[in-house]
Order: structure tokens, then sequence, then C-alpha cells
């Protein structure tokens, strides 16, 4: 509304971390991985990220997340994108995250609300996660269209094109539902429940783009661990201090030698 544009530009350095450990892994073994073509269902990397390891892991290793990861148990690359998504303000304070798990592990029943719903949420367990399911509730639940609900989410995020245009969209959302014959209780859920969530939704391709960057450094922890936590110090670490990480490398059996004017290098090396 100030004719102010905000712009971010994210610096991941996981991607440098990711490539330092591949690095690493090909003067240890000889061969080069291609973090690409790495399986996205293997059972071990898995069972690392449910015990909840996840020091050094992209996104992962807070305590409030991995407690959650721990709880929800996480069985596929979808399962990391969603909870990725989720753990943010709107989903927090909604308290979704808890039956995100309930439903997932069946001891809470899945409520779509509404037989239109269900197959836009069966995915995520009757639980707006994306962007797109806002554009998709509001689309074919409420009969908007995909430009109008836009500006549904858009002005839900506080990035308003026009206030009026936004009042002009949720008076539309509330009349179509009226003349659907949905009742009013039905109709104020799903609005609440899109209210809580749009201002903080990530897009799918973002959530997933994460998730995958999560898994590869799961799967090189898992398998190469002290090439991971080498590189993780190297690259300047991650969301605790340098001793945390040092203590990781000695738990996965590494020796820890001080630096040496003879062999040390500038980073830190594995001899």
């Amino acid at each position: 509304s100030l004719g102010l544009l905000k712009m971010d530009f994210l610096g991941l350095r996981n991607l440098t971390m990711i490539e330092k450990t591949i690095n690493l892994v090909e003067k240890s073994i000889g061969e080069r991985l291609d973090p690409d073509s790495l399986p996205f269902t293997d059972e071990k990397t898995f069972e690392l990220l449910s015990r909840g390891d996840l020091e050094g892991i992209f996104q992962l290793e807070s305590s409030g997340m991995r407690q959650i990861v721990k709880d929800l148990k996480p069985s596929s690359l979808e399962d990391i994108s969603s909870i990725l998504a989720l753990y943010r303000p709107g989903p927090l304070d909604a308290g979704l995250i808890p039956k995100f798990i309930n439903r997932k592990h069946g001891k809470e029943s899945i409520d779509f609300q509404h037989q239109l719903l269900e197959p836009i949420l069966s995915e995520t367990y009757g639980i707006m996660v994306y962007q797109e399911d806002v554009l998709k509730v509001a689309n074919q639940f409420a009969g908007l269209d995909l430009g109008e609900a836009d500006v549904l989410r858009r002005g839900m995020s506080g990035k308003f094109r026009s206030m009026e245009e936004f009042t002009a969209v949720e008076r539309k959302y509330f009349a179509n539902c009226k003349a659907k014959g949905y009742d009013d209780q039905l109709t104020t859920e799903v609005w609440e429940q899109i209210k809580s969530f749009a201002g903080y939704a990530f897009a799918k391709g973002h959530s997933a783009s994460y998730a995958v960057e999560s898994y590869q450094s799961l799967y090189l922890k898992c398998y190469f661990p002290l090439e991971f936590m080498v590189s993780v110090l190297n690259n300047g670490g991650g969301f605790y201090d340098a001793e945390l990480y040092l203590h990781e490398a000695k738990k996965c059996g590494g020796i820890i030698h001080p630096p040496c004017i003879n062999t040390s290098d500038h980073p830190n090396i594995i001899i």
C-alpha cells in the first residue's frame, strides 16, 4: 500500500556443503556421487531421520523440528516436504502439525469436511499444506476462478494488490458458498482454515526443493558421516556452534587432532 517492493534473495550454503561432502567422499572411495541420482526410498536414511539424528541437516536440525520429525517418523520425501511447509507460524498457531502427525499414524480420523476437498487434500491427510491447496480449495470448493483465488491467497499474506479487490473476492467466496447450498458453519470453517494458513504458505515446489536438499544431506550423513561433519564445519557450521559438530564427528568414530603446522590445511581435513 506504500508502493514499496520487498525482495528476498536466498543464499543457501547447504548446496556448497553437499558439494564439499561429495568432494571428500570422492577422495575417500575414488568414486564421485551424483546427488541428483540418490534413491529417495533408502531405509537407512529414513531410520536416521526418524531417530532425530539431524545435527547438520538442512532445515531439520533445530530442537523443535527434531522433535516433530521424531513424532512424525517420515517415510517419504512427501512427508519431509509437508513438514517443512507446516513448520511455520500460521500452521503452528493453528495446531495443524499435531493433527498431521496423528492422522498419518491413524490416531485421529481424517475429516475432509466436504467431498470436494478429498481429492485436493488426500495426500496431506485432509490438511492444507501448500499455496496450491489454498488455490484449489478456493477454486473447486468456493467456485472462485484461479485469478480470484490468488487474490485471496495474496491478501491473506498481507500482499494486497488492493484492499478493495481482496474484499470483493472475500464477499464472492461467501456468496458462492451460500449459492452452492453449504451451511454457514462449513463455509466459515473452511474460510478459517484458509485464513490461518494462507499467510505463511509455501508453494509446493519451494518446499519440495528444500525436502530434496534435506534428504541429500541425510543420505550423505547416513553413509559418509565423517565427510559430512567435516564439510559442515568447513562450511561455517549450521544451527549450532562448532563444538557440537566436533562432538558429532567423535560419535562417528573420528579422532580430532589439533592444528599441525606440517600437515594441516586451512579447512578441516580427513587424514
